[in-house]
């Protein structure tokens, strides 16, 4: 079913558990994972050339400890990762990359935003939706809530679902 997976990781939280699924998933599917980081720019107002530079080696330092961890979170799950790191805006370097290695699924790892934020301006999960051929998967770091500690919201029939007897 899936042949190319890409899991994108930027040292989050969110980031890290997009790997550990995408790792288990391109365990069972037998798919080539790759990793991808991307820099979203540079600093705004920059004195010097070496200011300049000084922040790109901090980024890249950065982003080859992101690589080695997600490595290790793949190689957890008994997959090997190649990580591989862009310049850019996130969703744009995203679906170029996507395309560029042939990818059908991309893991992204979700991020809370507002909604007034996500109305604005989107989210990176989104514009990779919206534009990549590949299929997104949208992982959460965090477990769902059980329903018992939801029993007072009314969206989820929790009283249809209450396993205390009354």
């Amino acid at each position: 079913m899936h042949e190319v997976i890409v899991a994108c990781v930027d040292g989050s939280p969110g980031g890290y558990a997009a790997v550990a699924e995408a790792a288990e998933l391109a365990r069972r599917f037998n798919a080539r994972l790759v990793a991808l980081s991307v820099e979203e720019g540079l600093p705004r107002y920059a004195a010097t050339m070496g200011e300049v530079d000084e922040f790109k080696r901090e980024r890249d330092t950065y982003f080859e400890t992101v690589g080695r961890e997600a490595a290790r979170i793949a190689g957890e799950h008994g997959v090997t990762l190649v990580h591989d790191t862009r310049i850019g805006h996130a969703a744009d370097a995203i679906v170029r990359f996507v395309e560029e290695v042939g990818a059908d699924l991309v893991v992204l790892g979700y991020k809370g935003h507002s909604r007034i934020t996500s109305f604005v301006i989107g989210t990176t999960a989104q514009k990779v939706n919206a534009y990549s051929r590949a299929s997104v998967l949208i992982v959460k770091n965090t477990p769902p809530p059980r329903i018992s500690d939801l029993a007072g919201h009314q969206d989820i029939g929790a009283e249809d679902h209450d396993p205390a007897p009354r």
